[in-house]
């Protein structure tokens, strides 16, 4: 086995995640009950959304930066913990008016850390190019 520097793509990470997300989803769906594997799914989507916007706004700061346009590079930079806090209070609407099951959207969450340890492990393995 030979270790190299690859890194993981924001692509394969997403889809690893979504196919996590299913997975769990179908197993809660069995084993626990439908309202947890909709937590589930309403998880995953989350934290696939907020990659997305995530890897968008920082591709555009970046684009803005090597411009050397400062002000735009600012409000960029300004805009990625903007995300967060509309991502939290969307969160908390969701928690507080629809009434999920916080275990399955727990797990939905959770899928995204372990695509990404998937993802950078397979980086890792495969041969340099």
């Amino acid at each position: 086995m030979t270790i190299s520097w690859n890194l993981p793509t924001i692509g394969a990470i997403q889809r690893t995640n979504v196919i996590l997300v299913a997975i769990t989803a179908l197993l809660l769906a069995y084993f626990v009950s439908q309202q947890a594997a909709i937590g589930c799914l309403l998880g995953g989507a989350v934290v696939i959304a907020n990659l997305f916007a995530l890897a968008i706004l920082g591709r555009l700061a970046l684009a803005v930066a090597s411009g050397g346009a400062s002000a735009g590079a600012k409000l960029g930079t300004l805009a990625i913990p903007l995300k967060l806090f509309i991502l939290v209070a969307l969160v908390y609407l969701v928690f507080t008016h629809a009434h999920i099951d916080g275990m399955g959207f727990g797990l939905g969450v959770l899928t995204q850390m372990t695509a990404i340890i998937i993802e950078t492990g397979r980086a890792v393995v495969r041969p340099a190019s």
